[in-house]
């Protein structure tokens, strides 16, 4: 493994911080199951679409996500040799992320050589052999640091990436080694995080910082660079997550009569809570129009139910 030195500088601590901020916004954000398998299906087909990107095989998101979505049938038609390349390539990303989440996710298993080579068998070219010792030399490097995991994933890219001539398969294999390394110590951040979409938004940048650490044996500039391409990422995930939420529940309000309305402002405070009794007093109705009310509100996702019986109390999503 070629020598490697970095600085843990003020501007790195500065992005890390600001990333994990951003990370645990994005866990803690309430979402609905379907919603959420939504979204994480979404960055499936955006971490495809901006990986082939930066190895020039552009691929439209909607043929991408049609493709994801019948990879039932083009995995059957695999056995009988009809999936073309364009399949094929789509099918590979999917595949070596199924395995990182399958297989990785927040394991207790130290990842190995062993680990390493099943990745490249998933993405890599079988006709070129990737230099075990150097993979050895790489996983005793990574596992005997202590770095912050996002440091970690940078460097784990990096240096696969310099263990064999550029190609479009060790740019996916590195690239699905950062992921490795980020699934296993649990910064995968839900299934959201997109690492590919800066780096082929501003191919220029990123293939700057990538191709000069390469050269280099000082890497501070690209972990720094790769730390804050993913904190942008996250905190623009989360704002998205936000916008979504707040026009979701708009259009849910407009559903809503004057009375159930005012039921919602007197919860805006996150802790507040409220009963059936609560509203039949405040409104003077009776306790069936205010279980229609509350049913309603629970109903369309505005409000959650605590408790059974006569301890059942409402709060806000």
């Amino acid at each position: 493994m070629s020598p490697i030195a970095y600085t843990i500088s003020p501007y790195l601590l500065r992005y890390l911080t600001r990333l994990e901020a951003a990370r645990q916004q994005i866990i803690l954000f309430p979402l609905a199951p379907t919603r959420e398998l939504g979204l994480q299906f979404q960055a499936t087909v955006d971490r495809v679409h901006f990986g082939l990107a930066l190895v020039d095989e552009p691929a439209h998101p909607d043929n991408i996500r049609a493709i994801l979505a019948n990879q039932i049938t083009f995995t059957m038609q695999s056995k009988l040799n009809y999936k073309d390349q364009f399949q094929n390539d789509i099918l590979r990303y999917k595949m070596a992320l199924d395995y990182i989440k399958r297989e990785w996710r927040l394991s207790s298993k130290a990842i190995t050589v062993s680990t390493l080579l099943e990745l490249y068998r998933l993405t890599g070219n079988p006709d070129i052999k990737i230099p075990e010792q150097d993979l050895s030399d790489i996983v005793k490097y990574l596992h005997a640091s202590n770095d912050n995991p996002f440091t970690q994933a940078a460097l784990a890219k990096l240096q696969i990436r310099r263990l064999l001539p550029d190609s479009n398969h060790i740019e996916l294999f590195s690239t699905m080694s950062a992921y490795l390394f980020l699934y296993q110590s649990g910064m995968d951040c839900r299934d959201l995080l997109v690492l590919e979409s800066s780096w082929a938004q501003e191919r220029k940048l990123f293939e700057g910082y990538y191709t000069t650490s390469i050269a280099k044996s000082n890497v501070t500039g690209w972990i720094e660079y790769f730390v804050k391409t993913v904190c942008t990422q996250l905190e623009t995930t989360f704002q998205l997550l936000l916008q979504s939420q707040t026009k979701r529940e708009e259009e849910k309000v407009g559903k809503l009569n004057e009375r159930q309305k005012v039921i919602m402002s007197l919860l805006d405070d996150p802790q507040a809570i409220i009963t059936n009794r609560t509203i039949q007093k405040i409104f003077h109705i009776s306790p069936i129009t205010a279980s229609r009310d509350l049913a309603r509100l629970t109903m369309l996702g505005l409000l959650i139910q605590q408790g059974k019986g006569r301890s059942v109390r409402y709060t806000r999503i």
